[in-house]
């Protein structure tokens, strides 16, 4: 990549992190769950560039903490905005939810006090314009895409050797994430490189939304298994159970790879 391609991608990275920033800020007050979708996005994407430094840096294991904090209230977002509380057992699920959506966010105000200190600013922009800089003017953007594109269907292979459900949906997991992380390159560099594709993204985000789902719904029989019904209750929910697992196993069974 050249000097001038160098430069603007650096800038786009260091206002991916300002973004996420002012995203995160928003999403501490707990007002709107979109804010809390928008920091994770503008993470994971900043965490896309810094793993293709072969030595990451000092501030990625504190980024990925943020990460985790930030999927774990994530799920439980889109969990509980989806519910329907239709029975009994819907409404006593809705408020096992609620409490550990509580739990949750607590743990994310404490996390993001405790991590995101001037110092770690520091560091990320120190690296976005340093390391990560001369990285970009020393190589082929194309190497980039290639080396994604080997992962996710290297991911894939693997998906499709996997035949316990266990090992299927933690192999299709790691699908979702290779997927997402070539989908950003492709939109980063669709102005540096002629190989980063319109066409690409829309095909890696169509099976980001289709895996998106898979996985929406494997959280949902998670949040369902680990929870305790009352026990009047009990028949409806071991049929709920069983209605979930099978509607797991046939979106498993459906995803086209």
């Amino acid at each position: 990549m050249n000097q001038r391609n160098a430069e603007k991608l650096k800038y786009e990275l260091l206002e991916t992190w300002n973004t996420f920033n002012h995203y995160m800020t928003e999403a501490l007050t707990f007002q709107n769950s979109e804010d809390i979708h928008q920091a994770r996005v503008h993470l994971r994407k900043l965490l896309t560039f810094m793993q293709l430094y072969e030595t990451k840096p000092s501030t990625y294991r504190q980024l990925k903490q943020l990460m985790e904090a930030l999927g774990t209230v994530r799920d439980g977002d889109v969990l509980v905005e989806a519910l329907e509380t239709d029975s009994e057992l819907d409404i006593a699920f809705l408020n096992e939810m609620e409490r550990q959506r509580a739990v949750n966010r607590t743990v994310l105000a404490t996390r993001v006090s405790e991590k995101m200190t001037p110092s770690l600013d520091q560091q990320v922009r120190r690296f976005l314009g340093g390391q990560l800089f001369r990285a970009f003017k020393k190589q082929d953007a194309a190497s980039f895409l290639e080396k994604a594109k080997d992962e996710r269907k290297r991911r894939i292979a693997t998906h499709k050797e996997a035949s316990q459900m266990a090992d299927r949906l933690e192999t299709l997991h790691k699908v979702r994430l290779a997927v997402k992380r070539e989908r950003y390159l492709h939109e980063y560099l669709l102005n540096y490189e002629d190989e980063a594709s319109k066409d690409q993204v829309h095909k890696l985000k169509r099976l980001q939304t289709e895996l998106g789902h898979v996985n929406d719904q494997h959280q949902l029989l998670l949040r369902w298994t680990d929870f305790t019904p009352p026990p009047e209750l009990r028949d409806a929910y071991d049929e709920r159970i069983q209605a979930l697992e099978d509607e797991l196993n046939a979106a498993v069974k459906d995803t086209d790879l």
